[in-house]
């Protein structure tokens, strides 16, 4: 029925939310009282989290510590929950420009000294926003392996990526491949090294040369950009795909390169691991996709419903 498969991997193959989830919440803690001196006890939650992933803009998840960060430095909140609300507010103002976006609807509040003072998006040599995040989530090892600097910031931490749960099977993984013979892919935004580490026993499984690792490309590339899909199909001699995500991104990008391409490429949408899995569903299902509770169902829901 497709020529080949292709996967993300955060929210589809690994449940993030306490390793990507909680890197956000510490960087943006961090970050806040780094350059305002205030402590804001568990500002950021999950669902605030989904709200900023759910616009289209933001698969970069140091992208929403940024937003997060220059939205509450900017416009100072009095406590937890008038914060949140307000962030809540910045993410319904957001679009899949994403950071563009958000620094836009933050110009009344005075953002300049902000964005000079976070001085980002920039490598991470050269952002202490981007260090903390990966330091945090890497840890000092894998930190220092993926971006070659010394640790600042995370010496004695345990590293987050710890905290991924690998949740598709081996059995799921060698069923797909039977179906595919072979042709499946990755299409994410992690890096090579953190994918390696969540994935473990399943990486086998995927042709890496057709596989796209964003942290590890062109900041242009990231999703929804199709640069990705397209990489992984030509690498396949693939006209048409199946693509199984969890954002809107995914969707976004799903449907521009069927557009760009001409061929078909139907989107699954992998909703049990989200903050809110039946809003989500929900959302996907207004989309007109197909969503499944997890990425376990897939072979079937490809076999029968697809």
């Amino acid at each position: 029925m497709y020529d080949c498969a292709l996967f993300d991997i955060d929210g589809v193959l690994v449940d993030i939310r306490k390793s990507y989830n909680a890197a956000i919440r510490k960087t943006v803690a961090f970050m806040i009282r780094e350059f305002s001196g205030k402590t804001f006890r568990n500002l950021v939650t999950d669902q605030i989290i989904l709200k900023f992933r759910q616009t289209g803009g933001f698969n970069n998840d140091t992208d929403t510590c940024y937003a997060i960060t220059l939205a509450m430095l900017a416009n100072p909140q009095k406590n937890v929950m008038a914060g949140r609300k307000f962030l809540a507010n910045v993410a319904e103002n957001a679009d899949e420009t994403g950071i563009a976006s958000v620094e836009k609807y933050l110009a009344r509040f005075g953002t300049e000294k902000w964005k000079r003072e976070l001085a980002y998006p920039a490598p991470v040599k050269d952002s202490v926003l981007a260090r903390v995040f990966d330091e945090l989530f890497y840890g000092p090892e894998l930190f220092q392996r993926q971006n070659h600097l010394e640790p600042k910031y995370s010496r004695g931490t345990r590293p987050l990526i710890e905290n991924d749960r690998l949740v598709v099977s081996w059995q799921t993984m060698k069923r797909l491949h039977t179906m595919f013979s072979g042709r499946l892919a990755i299409v994410s935004g992690r890096s090579r090294l953190a994918a390696d580490y969540s994935l473990g026993p399943v990486m086998k499984y995927f042709h890496l040369g057709a596989s796209v690792f964003l942290e590890d490309e062109k900041r242009e590339y990231a999703k929804p950009n199709t640069f990705a899909i397209k990489h992984a199909m030509a690498a396949m001699n693939a006209k048409t795909a199946a693509y199984a995500g969890d954002s809107a991104e995914d969707l976004l990008m799903a449907r521009r390169a069927e557009k760009e391409l001409g061929g078909r490429i139907n989107f699954v949408g992998i909703y049990g691991y989200s903050a809110e899995p039946k809003k989500t569903a929900a959302g996907f299902r207004k989309e007109g996709v197909v969503a499944i509770s997890s990425v376990n169902r897939l072979p079937q829901t490809l076999r029968f419903r697809l």
